[in-house]
């Protein structure tokens, strides 16, 4: 983990330093908090003992679902093509909680995302459109069941890391330098080849930008 964010810091440095060689409009820093909705399914075939207590196994469908909140906020680095087209960085913080009448759990985890923007005008308030992917890095798992206790679980290397991300709203210059970028967004984990799992999540992602 310390290693990508000193590539993320060094990014952020650069940006800073390119500024004077390739002019001050192209570069941008930019703060995001994003609120979203989790939504989970998986189905699984497994060969199981008859539920009715006759002891033969039998095949068995077993299909589970969830839905969950959290959000995301970070840092990103800007770096605008032309005047409508932009393409960006930067490291996330993602935390997301879910709790029934059986457990409840706690999630966190890092993500880079790499995005790209599209404003439809220069206008001071404009359409804006956004689609990419986050890398997501790995996750931690806190879950507590009543009168078992508290389980840790960490994703493994063969854990899907790809989320397809895209968004559309708004684009708001308060000021030459200073803008706001609000807009709600669709993002689906790319599963596994092997596994039947399904997830996605529905989020408002909101960017304060400031241009160099």
């Amino acid at each position: 983990m310390k290693f990508f964010i000193h590539v993320y810091l060094i990014g952020a440095v650069s940006f800073l330093f390119c500024q004077e060689a390739f002019g001050q409009s192209k570069f941008a820093l930019s703060a995001t908090a994003a609120p979203f909705l989790r939504h989970y399914k998986s189905r699984v075939e497994a060969i199981l003992p008859d539920p009715n207590g006759t002891g033969t196994l039998t095949p068995q469908v077993l299909e589970s679902k969830s839905s969950s909140k959290g959000y995301w906020i970070g840092l990103n680095g800007r770096y605008s093509f032309s005047p409508k087209w932009s393409a960006s960085t930067g490291l996330w913080y993602g935390y997301a909680g879910l709790k029934t009448s059986a457990s409840s759990s706690r999630s966190h985890y890092f993500s880079i995302p790499l995005i790209a923007g599209f404003q439809v005008s220069e206008s001071k308030l404009s359409p804006y459109f956004s689609a990419g992917a986050l890398w997501n890095l790995s996750v931690t798992s806190r879950v507590r069941i009543p009168d078992f206790g508290t389980f840790n679980f960490k994703s493994d290397r063969n854990t899907s890391r790809i989320s397809p991300t895209i968004g559309a709203g708004v684009i708001y210059n308060f000021a030459q330098r200073l803008s706001l970028i609000a807009q709600p967004t669709f993002t689906y984990d790319i599963p596994r080849h092997n596994l039947n799992i399904h997830a996605y999540q529905l989020g408002f992602n909101m960017q304060l930008m400031l241009k160099l």
